[in-house]
């Protein structure tokens, strides 16, 4: 066997990733995946990814400091040296553990270990979650030897740096798995119909105020055959639920769902944001989503093109939140013509359901390996002393 070849086998992989579930959850799917098949990992995160213990259970992962560039000259100024100590940390570890590779999932707390890796002559592929290149990502794209996509397409890509990309899907987690591609709830003989509504960690509110006098304006008998669960996290949760009753509407609102797998499987179509992991979870299951955007800029501005590649692809309907699309008459009217015509549900569900890659973890762990094995091979900007003086 090359020498660079068994560095490559005994190498570790690295895994850096931002502190919100969109980005940890796809980088611990795939560090699951790596297990696996024996490889050695670290995820490098947050504070805020420590708090998903549940998630980091098992994988040896490290807490460096982060702060986002955001804001004025002084902000910026103080986030530089955050991610310079962060940096130094990370090579510090990386050097110790005998990193072959760094794989980054987005997010500003990713950055500091892509230097780190970049610094030590590493490989480096980036996944995208979303449809567009993320911030951090598009800014770490000129250091990136692949970029792995969830979509067929992606937007913020120049020409130069397509010959990178290699699309494996966006990977979810063990729960969601054991429900895809589970066959579409049937809708005949008067049947329940089970619509999921999902906040998210961010922006519900708008769920709470539209979502009541929406339904109210439903037909009665559509009223009496709707099951909504609601997950959301408002102040007002109680007010919401008085409303719900009100108007007819069997309900159950929560918080949070440990079941969400089993609901999105049992659902007849779902109302969410449009987050990358979300869409994610959608098409491995199969269901039919109006999708919500988060009408901000910026790191959110990914969501409105998310929701868009969807409906465009014929798996969902998207629903924009500014500019007054997303009002009680104009859901109302939505829901009226999809619970009229089952039909338009079932195909979009089978639309997503073509569009999901429950395999994505392995593709993705495919492609890590195979980018590994590439720079153990001679000539290779990754054949030279990756460990630095």
């Amino acid at each position: 066997m090359r020498e660079g070849a068994g560095r490559a086998g005994r190498a570790t992989i690295a895994l850096a990733a931002g502190g919100t579930g969109g980005h940890l959850f796809p980088a611990e799917a795939l560090a699951r995946e790596l297990q696996a098949r024996g490889r050695e990992v670290v995820l490098y995160t947050e504070a805020r990814g420590a708090r998903f213990t549940q998630a980091l259970e098992g994988l040896p992962h490290v807490v460096l400091p982060a702060r986002s560039l955001a804001g004025g000259l002084g902000g910026k100024l103080a986030a530089a040296a955050v991610i310079a100590r962060a940096t130094l940390l990370a090579r510090v570890d990386m050097k110790r553990r005998g990193v072959g590779l760094v794989a980054g999932f987005g997010g500003y707390p990713s950055f500091a270990p892509a230097l780190a890796g970049r610094s030590l002559g590493l490989p480096l592929l980036l996944h995208e979650q979303g449809s567009r290149l993320s911030l951090a990502n598009r800014q770490l794209l000129r250091f990136a030897d692949r970029v792995a996509t969830s979509f067929g397409g992606l937007e913020g890509v120049d020409d130069g740096a397509r010959a990178t990309l290699v699309e494996t899907g966006n990977p979810v987690r063990a729960g969601i798995l054991a429900a895809a591609r589970a066959p579409y709830p049937s809708q005949t003989g008067g049947a329940p119909l089970r619509l999921l509504v999902v906040g998210g960690s961010q922006g519900a509110a708008v769920f709470g105020r539209v979502l009541p006098p929406a339904l109210a304006l439903l037909p009665e008998g559509l009223r009496a055959r709707l099951r909504l669960s609601l997950q959301y996290r408002g102040d007002d949760a109680a007010a919401v639920a008085t409303l719900l009753r009100d108007a007819g509407i069997e309900a159950e609102l929560e918080p949070f769902f440990d079941d969400m797998a089993a609901r999105l499987r049992d659902s007849h179509l779902i109302i969410t944001r449009a987050g990358a992991t979300t869409i994610a979870d959608l098409l491995v299951v199969g269901r039919p989503a109006i999708l919500v955007p988060i009408p901000q800029g910026g790191s959110r501005a990914e969501q409105l093109g998310n929701a868009q590649a969807l409906e465009r692809l014929g798996a969902g309907w998207c629903m924009r939140e500014d500019g007054d699309g997303f009002t009680a008459e104009a859901l109302a009217q939505r829901l009226r013509q999809l619970f009229a015509d089952p039909s338009q549900l079932a195909e979009a569900a089978a639309a997503a359901s073509r569009l999901g890659r429950p395999d994505a973890a392995a593709r993705l762990a495919d492609a890590v390996e195979a980018l590994l094995a590439a720079g153990a091979e001679p000539g290779h900007r990754g054949d030279v002393d990756r460990r630095g003086d």
